[in-house]
């Protein structure tokens, strides 16, 4: 079929901006006629496909290849590419990061359905021989708490409105899912009236068969340890062609979250709200922000794309403010930089570097600090173990400097590359930079092991009709490991007189050490229908 370009759109910006099987392969009639027929274009059905979607992925763990809690890419076609395309309007799912690329796009819907096949977990080493105290300690051994087949759902749908607009919904989702179970930790080893074993990674469980709970540390929670968080991001967005180059695109998001922590009841003492911070089934959080796109024609054979989504704000975890600081859980903003080269017909290079600031975010940025969360809130809190009403402390689970997942800011490179062949298009990408665990956070690791670091993939794409089109990607979250010593497993008295006044928990050669690894592979099928005359 010829091209069938609007005076305001040229055929290289489309060939540029668009890949094979977009507008610039086969640009088709605008039809404006019945646009406000809610029924022709089937609102309906794409609310119902998107509700289905929101189901699965409340069932999915969002286990999935990651770079932290964020997606390398959305959708197969850039999942293809580990996770490049900020720059390119491929389909329905490029709305998903850069809303602009609606403008580049007819009339089109995007599902996609991945399975997800996770392994992670994390080995503890010994404390040394001449180590006399411990706060906490986890048993040595290896253990794994990720594993499994999980879906990973999205969808997304386009509405070409003029030669000038379009708009759109999209859905998606992400989050984190571990689970250990069959472990045993240590609180208070060495101190007199307080030393406790329990069952559970984390010591959640009953006391061990043998050992004294004299303090009551153990038994309050259950042992497997865990978090089971959802997170799902519904979109519209609105594309605004500006020049024959040049579009601009917004997306409001509407943000949806469940959470899920187990296994922490041996640290209730040590958290602001001791009946708020483990075993309390799900809770539900909603909230929202804002998602900035722009895709430009820089010349002929080079097209730029720059997206950026905005901190999304949440409502509190009521059952979950004993351990998530301030209650409630907001998503970092993220930026996006993509270069997409047209080498030959058919051949596109491109070049993302994407930003992810999770260390704004409290409950995510706020590291385990071995001395202050000691002196701030384990001491303290101990001394007044006999109080009916422990006072609230800063350093302890929940307050403002309390322990998070100590996760930093990133930025990931991602190299993608595309060649079409008729009807078959290929892809192959990498990408790295994509671990958010500071090297010092072994016990968040060992929680959650989010330490990924470089994606490796493949993808290609079959039209089966002019209308329909099938896509297929594998991505590797290449094995990655963080190694670091535990600093609260070995620590020594700092004494005023006989009186106790702290820990010295700093550096220690009798520390043990723990290695957090992952690695994933996420097989990614898409199905595009384009639905212009």
């Amino acid at each position: 079929m010829p091209h069938r370009l609007s005076g305001l759109v040229s055929r290289r910006a489309l060939d540029v901006l668009s890949g094979p099987g977009g507008p610039g392969a086969e640009q088709r009639r605008v039809n404006r006629a019945g646009r406000a027929d809610l029924a022709r274009i089937g609102i309906g059905r794409v609310l119902a496909i998107g509700v289905l979607v929101m189901l699965a992925s409340l069932h999915s763990g969002s286990v999935r290849a990651a770079n932290g809690m964020v997606s390398p890419g959305n959708g197969t076609t850039q999942l293809g590419m580990a996770g490049a395309g900020t720059a390119m309007a491929q389909d329905a799912a490029a709305t998903l990061r850069n809303p602009a690329a609606g403008a580049w796009l007819g009339d089109g819907m995007t599902a996609d359905l991945g399975i997800v096949v996770p392994v992670g977990g994390y080995e503890a080493g010994s404390v040394g021989p001449g180590s006399r105290i411990g706060l906490f300690e986890v048993a040595p051994g290896r253990n794994t708490s990720v594993m499994g087949v999980f879906p990973a759902p999205a969808f997304a749908r386009n509405w070409r409105l003029s030669d000038r607009h379009a708009w759109g919904l999209g859905v998606t989702a992400a989050g984190l899912k571990a689970l250990s179970r069959g472990n045993t930790a240590s609180l208070a080893r060495g101190i007199p009236l307080f030393e406790a074993r329990c069952d559970g990674d984390f010591g959640g469980g009953e006391p061990v068969a043998g050992t004294i709970d004299a303090a009551g540390f153990c038994g309050r929670s259950g042992p497997a340890l865990g978090v089971d968080l959802t997170q799902i991001l519904v979109s519209a967005h609105w594309a605004y062609r500006v020049h024959p180059d040049l579009a601009f695109g917004l997306a409001p998001v509407f943000a949806f979250q469940r959470v899920n922590i187990r296994g922490i009841g041996a640290f209730s003492d040590f958290s602001n709200y001791p009946d708020q911070n483990t075993d309390n089934k799900s809770d539900f959080s909603y909230g929202g922000g804002l998602r900035l796109g722009l895709l430009w024609q820089i010349t002929p054979g080079i097209g730029l794309g720059l997206a950026y989504q905005s901190r999304l704000y949440s409502s509190d975890f009521d059952r979950y403010r004993g351990v998530i600081i301030g209650g409630s859980l907001d998503f970092a903003p993220i930026y996006d930089l993509g270069l997409q080269i047209h080498l030959a017909p058919g051949h596109r290079l491109l070049l993302d570097v994407e930003h992810i600031r999770y260390a704004d975010i409290k409950p995510l940025g706020n590291g385990v600090e071995p001395q202050r969360f000691t002196n701030g809130c384990f001491v303290p809190r101990l001394l007044a173990r006999s109080l009916p009403s422990p006072p609230f402390l800063d350093a302890c689970l929940g307050g403002p400097d309390g322990p998070g997942f100590g996760w930093e800011n990133i930025t990931v490179y991602k190299f993608g590359y595309q060649a079409g062949f008729g009807r078959l298009t290929l892809r192959a990408g990498f990408s790295f930079g994509g671990n958010p665990v500071g090297d010092d956070q072994t016990l968040s690791a060992a929680f959650a092991p989010a330490v990924t670091d470089q994606h490796a993939s493949v993808g290609l794409s079959w039209a089966l009709s002019p209308k329909l089109t099938f896509s297929w990607a594998l991505i590797s979250a290449l094995p990655n490991k963080v190694r670091s010593p535990n600093a609260l497993s070995s620590v020594s008295l700092q004494v005023l007189g006989d009186t106790l006044v702290g820990f010295e928990a700093g550096p220690d050669p009798q520390d043990q050490v723990i290695e957090s690894h992952l690695s994933v592979w996420q097989s990614q099928f898409g199905l595009t229908w384009t639905m212009d005359d």
